[in-house]
């Protein structure tokens, strides 16, 4: 599918959606020093790296309904899905991917009541969300990369086919 303004999913080119997680990954990493802030834009951030992920994913293999469907709609459907993924490699994403999308989904939002921990500093679980939405985005950024190497390998082939 090529780019569809209407579409929720295609309306950005995969490059798109990377730059878009930089950006929300960027505006995370300003914002430490409010927890909700951070973990809601490290998480918004690795969603979009998949959502780019996903549309790498629908080009090369012209199944978009499967691209839009494989790990649902919202960035936080999108992390739980893959945090369950039992074949990340299928979309070009390394073993550890799963659990990073787990790991970052674990970290609350807003601290737990009555609870203080000692020694920790203050900013440990946003600093901690943006660490690993880092991870995500470069495991999708690198998911993208070799989407498009398989694209142009096939384009390769074909060209030498029709010679």
């Amino acid at each position: 599918m090529s780019h569809d303004p209407e579409h929720w999913l295609f309306r950005l080119s995969a490059d798109e959606w990377l730059r878009a997680a930089a950006a929300d990954l960027a505006s995370g990493q300003s914002k430490v020093s409010s927890r909700r802030a951070a973990i809601t834009y490290a998480r918004r951030a690795a969603g979009m790296a998949l959502n780019g992920l996903l549309v790498a994913f629908g080009r090369v293999t012209g199944d978009v309904v499967g691209a839009t469907r494989r790990w649902g709609r919202s960035y936080i459907d999108h992390l739980r899905a893959l945090a369950a993924e039992s074949d990340p490699a299928a979309m070009h994403l390394p073993p550890s991917a799963p659990s990073a999308c787990a790991r970052l989904l674990e970290i609350p939002v807003v601290p737990p009541q009555g609870l203080v921990q000692l020694g920790a500093a203050p900013h440990v679980p946003a600093e901690r969300s943006l660490e690993l939405a880092s991870m995500i985005i470069d495991a999708a950024t690198a998911g993208v990369a070799r989407f498009a190497r398989t694209t142009q390998a096939e384009g390769d082939a074909s060209d030498l086919a029709a010679k």
